[in-house]
C-alpha cells in the first residue's frame, strides 16, 4: 500500500503530526509512507498550476498519482482550513490526482466541525473522494498522544479499526 500524507499544521510537535506518526506506526510494514512538508511548497500560482509546473510540485504529483491514500491529518484554524494545508491542495488539482482516496482526520481541541464540513467539501470539488467511514474526529488529542510515541489504548483501537477499512 501508498500513501502520501499531509499533515495540516507545521508546529513542531503538533497534535495532528503525532497523530499522523501513531497512524503510520499502526500500518503493515510494507506500506510506503510519503510525507509532504507543506511549508516547502511555493505560494500556489494558478499560472503555473498545468504549465511551468515547479520540479518539486511535478515530484509530488507522481508520488500521488501512485498513491493509494491521500491521509490529511488537520486542526481548525479560525473554522477553517490551515492556509498551508490549503495551498498545498491547490498544487495537488490535476487530472492525475483526481479520485484518490482520502483518509481525513481532524484533530481539534474541540469539535472541529467547520473545518470537517468545509475541508470534505473543498476535497470532493477536487475529484477527491473522502468518506465518512475513512473519518475521524479526534478531540482533546493531546491527552491522547505524547511525542515518543504513545497512544491512548481507546485512540489506538480506534486507529486500527480504521486501519482496517483500508483497501487496495
Amino acid at each position: 500500500m501508498k500513501i502520501l500524507s499531509l499533515c495540516g499544521s507545521i508546529r513542531e510537535g503538533s497534535s495532528s503530526g503525532l497523530l499522523l506518526n501513531a497512524f503510520r506506526s499502526l500500518l503493515p510494514a510494507e506500506t510506503q509512507w510519503n510525507s509532504v512538508e507543506l511549508k516547502a511548497l511555493p505560494y500556489f500560482d494558478p499560472s503555473h498550476q498545468f504549465e511551468s509546473v515547479p520540479e518539486l510540485i511535478a515530484e509530488i504529483r507522481e508520488i500521488t498519482q501512485s498513491s493509494d491514500y491521500i491521509v490529511i491529518a488537520t486542526p481548525e484554524y479560525a473554522h477553517g482550513i490551515p492556509g498551508i494545508l490549503k495551498n498545498g491542495l491547490e498544487w495537488l488539482i490535476c487530472e492525475e490526482t483526481m479520485k484518490k482516496k482520502v483518509v481525513l482526520f481532524i484533530v481539534s481541541p474541540s469539535g472541529g466541525e467547520y473545518v470537517l464540513q468545509y475541508l470534505t467539501e473543498t476535497l470532493r470539488t477536487m475529484d477527491l473522494l473522502p468518506s465518512d467511514e475513512l473519518t475521524m474526529v479526534i478531540n482533546n488529542a493531546r491527552s491522547q498522544l505524547s511525542a515518543d510515541g504513545s497512544i491512548d489504548l481507546n485512540l489506538k483501537n480506534s486507529l486500527i479499526e480504521l486501519s482496517q477499512r483500508l483497501r487496495i
